[in-house]
């Protein structure tokens, strides 16, 4: 891990290796850097296993996550992008996006739930102290509601 500021916030390097959970990892490596949150901002690499929904609209246009996809095999990381924030009773929690490559080169994307390294996934973060993403809730009409991140000043 390595970090020094870059003018807008301390850039954060990771390498995570074969059987990492790369969620945990992230927020590890945020916790360790002293950060209160974390945008990442580049990523490559390979996973074994990936967990991921995307959002529709259900009826009375109220957004919902699919159920969860799970993919397993080689997976090519072809774009992450996200934060890292706190729930509201102070622990660490993620909202990231991404795009993946299967084997055979077909491509889904979505919200990351988790994801397990196949060889290795390199990833860039720029972290913060000075802000901070809190979990919150946007609310529906139909009382449903669906989680979001908010910025703060720290």
């Amino acid at each position: 891990m390595i970090s020094v500021d870059s003018g807008m916030g301390q850039v954060l390097a990771i390498r995570l290796e074969k059987n990492d959970d790369l969620t945990t990892e992230v927020m590890r490596a945020v916790d360790h850097a002293g950060f209160s949150s974390a945008a990442i901002v580049a990523a490559a690499g390979s996973l074994q296993s990936l967990k991921f929904g995307v959002v529709s609209i259900q009826e009375g246009d109220v957004p919902r996550y699919t159920d969860v996809v799970e993919l397993d095999g080689a997976i090519e990381i072809t774009g992450l992008q996200g934060h890292v924030g706190s729930e509201v009773d102070g622990s660490r929690t993620f909202h990231l996006h991404g795009t993946f490559a299967n084997s055979d080169g077909s491509v889904v994307a979505g919200h990351v739930y988790e994801a397990k390294v196949l060889v290795t996934v390199e990833i860039t973060l720029i972290g913060t102290t000075q802000v901070q993403w809190q979990r919150s809730a946007e609310e529906y009409a139909s009382g449903h509601t669906m989680p979001i991140l908010l910025p703060s000043k720290v």
